[in-house]
């Protein structure tokens, strides 16, 4: 349980400093993150100062109750009853969203054309207010869309530039122009036909011209309106357009509005002009019938010399009046059930049909009905025009639609078998009055069919005039369902932006995101080594303390500054080794490097000086015999060395040069002999190094980087230790485990790594000042 609750313990230390090393990665690079963040906050503040102040305007609009037709059509449990209203509403917002609604709207504004003035970060649009006097010829085509630079140089002319494309002759075109013109000159040529005259513009000032296309201004105003409920239950409409044109967006929703209440007076004016057409076609026809009625019974009583019925022909009479006009009507509306039933599927006739009130019917119900499926069928084709067939509202309206229809036929089934049964009864009464009718004088029943049918079309012309006042005076007060509450004035729109704490928040997380960003894409592509805990996945050799970071211009710092951290950082090194080779005598340390570049030999040359520091007595030899460089180091001119040795011109007691630091000697190089590594690989190296250990009690060996030649291997040979130098953000990951194949192949008993310039981690006294104390100190010196 123990060991379970100590590997836990590991695994959670171990991932706690993944997390710090991951932030650390960031923390390090702080001055970019200050640097962007501090010009993305100016950059957002200027961007605040030169963009246009932002308006949203609006308007209200309020929907006068009424409860859908379905209703009246099923009984309470129908669990679609109480969706009437809100479906109500929510067509007619659908209505007040269409295509058709915007194109009649912007047709009936007349922006053919728009004014721009150019500002700094944006082009400010001129309403009602152009710079210019612009005369466009009937008929003139001109390319839309198309921004047209105009210049104005002096009062006599001014530069046009254009450049874009545009659709001519069914394929795009580009269009590049560039000429100076007089004021009142006609611009004529293939894309354009205008003139501009002098007008308000100013010299120096740069303005634009763009003919609209009615289609792409009807698209942006349809994304840029917002339309919904004030509350769900509420039965007002909310309008409201986000601009920087204020007057503009005003006067745009007040044509809306106003296409709007005349969309929801049309179709009960087209009812009652249908009404009309019915009635005045039906006293055409019955104004010609009651002339020849009227000529005819004039005639019969000359002609007869009969002014007047006896008593039981005019009882006759009466009774087939009656029972003929109200056949008459019976038969009509009889009609007008069928048709309505067989049209119930046909929303161009539907809306073809009179109100029943013209032909008598008096049947509050199948009026509402009739009424209800004629808004309805107007609103789809309106809503069909600017949604796809899946949108929410048309299924919602499609179903409202079905089901006002089923109820619709439900009421004319009902009503056909009552009109048939009436006019049966009908039937039998006129059968009985005929037999009456068959007992009078021959010329009283002549003169009865002649004057029943004057005064039956008389009736029938008396009627329809009565119907044509009534749908006269229907027509006369329609009135709107909507209403328009709040109209959209300049005075009640409120400035929505620029906002500085936006801009600048946004300024400021982009410059913090396009930091971090980089930093992340660098750390991502780079493939050098930037952290020690790299390097201590990637190895099974122990990492020994790093050599720290230092700001020292010197050769040696751990001479000069003895108590620095990065003199502390070495001593931190020969305490590790002291752990790794616990063996009594001299002990021989490999310094090696993969690449140059590393800081081998700034490492072998202060680890052999802090070495002395304890009176030991140190041996340090460079046998990078391709590229000697170690003698800089310790402030030594060239002269005869370990090269010189090998070749059997000098011997060793002549080669052994005593330094400036004291217990430390020193073999350089020599001169680069043409084949270094034979010389190395020879048995004399073994000998110097044998009778090195009789003097010394360490001996530093400062070879090749390993990559280049193989030099160091032969010399780990005959060395106790060899240590592999990795510097962060110098070497690449991969000399890591290049490191461990070397160790591996050449079967070296004991190596470590050294990483150079690792950050500082507080060592030394100096400006310091002992920040991490002599314990934690101690405890840092611990192999890996």
């Amino acid at each position: 349980m123990e060991k379970i609750d100590e590997i836990i313990s590991l695994i959670d230390a171990y991932e706690k400093k993944q997390t710090k090393n991951y932030f650390l990665k960031y923390l390090k690079k702080w001055p970019w993150f200050l640097a962007l963040c501090v010009i993305g906050v100016g950059l957002g503040f200027f961007k605040y100062k030169n963009s246009p102040n932002v308006y949203q305007v609006g308007s209200r609009i309020l929907i006068k109750g009424q409860e859908s037709s379905i209703g009246n059509v099923f009984t309470m449990d129908n669990p679609l009853m109480s969706m009437g209203k809100k479906s109500n509403i929510e067509n007619q917002i659908g209505i007040l969203q269409s295509y058709t609604l915007y194109q009649k709207a912007l047709q009936n504004l007349d922006w053919q054309t728009s004014w721009y003035k150019k500002e700094l970060l944006y082009n400010k649009e001129l309403y009602n207010s152009a710079p210019f006097d612009l005369v466009i010829p009937p008929n003139a085509r001109n390319a839309e869309q198309v921004m047209i630079e105009i210049e104005p140089l002096n009062d006599k002319q001014f530069s046009i530039k254009i450049e874009g494309e545009t659709a001519l002759n069914g394929y795009w075109q580009a269009i590049e122009i560039e000429q100076t013109m007089n004021f009142g000159e006609p611009f004529s040529n293939e894309f354009f036909n205008f003139t501009v005259n002098s007008g308000n513009g100013r010299p120096e000032e740069v303005y634009y011209l763009k003919f609209n296309n009615l289609n792409s201004l009807t698209k942006q105003y349809l994304g840029k309106t917002e339309i919904g409920l004030e509350d769900i239950n509420s039965d007002l409409i909310s309008i409201s357009i986000t601009g920087v044109t204020p007057r503009k967006e005003a006067d745009f929703i007040n044509e809306l509005n106003n296409v709007f209440v005349q969309f929801g007076v049309q179709n009960k004016v087209k009812n009652s002009d249908n009404s009309m057409e019915f009635i005045d076609s039906q006293l055409d026809r019955i104004q010609k019938s009651l002339k020849t009625a009227e000529d005819n019974f004039s005639d019969y009583r000359k002609n007869n010399q009969v002014m007047n019925l006896t008593q039981e022909a005019q009882l006759v009479y009466a009774k087939l009046e009656e029972i003929e006009n109200e056949q008459y009507m019976t038969e009509m509306q009889y009609d007008y059930y069928n048709d309505l039933q067989q049209y119930l599927d046909d929303s161009k006739k539907i809306e073809e049909m009179v109100n029943p009130s013209v032909i008598g019917i008096t049947d509050a119900n199948l009026t509402n009905m009739l009424k209800k499926l004629m808004d309805l069928y107007s609103r789809r084709e309106v809503l069909s025009m600017s949604v796809q067939e899946k949108n929410p509202s048309l299924i919602m309206l499609e179903k409202e639609i079905q089901i006002a229809r089923d109820g619709l036929n439900e009421t004319l089934k009902n009503q056909l078998k009552t009109t048939e049964t009436k006019l049966e009864s009908i039937k039998e009464r006129y059968a009985s009055v005929q037999d009456r009718l068959k007992k009078l004088p021959e010329t009283e029943k002549k003169m009865i069919g002649i004057q029943r049918e004057f005064d039956l079309n008389n009736d029938l012309y008396t009627y329809m005039l009565q119907k044509k006042a009534e749908a006269s005076i229907s027509k006369a007060s329609i009135a709107p369902e909507v209403q328009v509450i709040d109209p959209a004035r300049i005075e009640a729109a409120t400035m929505v932006g620029p906002s500085m704490v936006k801009n600048v928040g946004l300024g400021f997380f982009g410059g913090f995101f396009i930091t971090f960003a980089v930093i992340t894409l660098i750390g991502f592509f780079n493939n050098k080594i930037e952290t020690r805990e790299e390097i201590e996945k990637g190895t099974k050799l122990p990492v020994l303390e790093g050599i720290i970071q230092h700001k020292y211009k010197v050769k040696l710092p751990v001479i000069h500054h003895p108590r620095s951290g990065i003199a502390e950082s070495f001593r931190g090194i020969k305490s590790n080794l002291n752990a790794i080779l616990e063996q009594p005598g001299a002990k021989v340390v490999s310094i090696n490097s993969l690449v140059p570049g590393e800081g081998k030999s700034f490492i072998s040359s202060n680890f052999s000086a802090i070495l002395t520091k304890t009176n030991k007595k140190v041996l340090l030899i460079g046998a990078d015999l391709h590229k000697p460089t170690l003698h800089n180091y310790l402030d030594m001119k060239e002269a005869p060395g370990l090269s010189d040795y090998l070749q059997n011109e000098k011997s060793i007691e002549e080669i052994i040069l005593p330094t400036n630091v004291p217990n430390l000697s020193f073999i350089q190089a020599g001169p680069v002999p043409a084949n270094p590594s034979d010389l190395i690989d020879g048995d004399k190296l073994g000998k110097l190094v044998d009778r090195a250990r009789k003097i010394y009690d360490y001996i530093i060996i400062d070879n090749a980087p390993l990559l280049l030649v193989p030099d160091a291997i032969i010399t780990s040979r005959f060395s106790d230790v060899s240590l592999f130098i990795l510097r962060i953000n110098h070497s690449h990951k991969d000399q890591i485990g290049q490191i461990n194949k070397i160790v591996d192949f050449n079967k070296v008993e004991k190596a470590a790594v050294v990483i150079n310039e690792t950050p500082d981690r507080g060592y030394g006294y100096g400006n310091k000042y002992w920040k991490k104390g002599y314990g934690e100190y101690k405890g840092k010196m611990s192999i890996a």
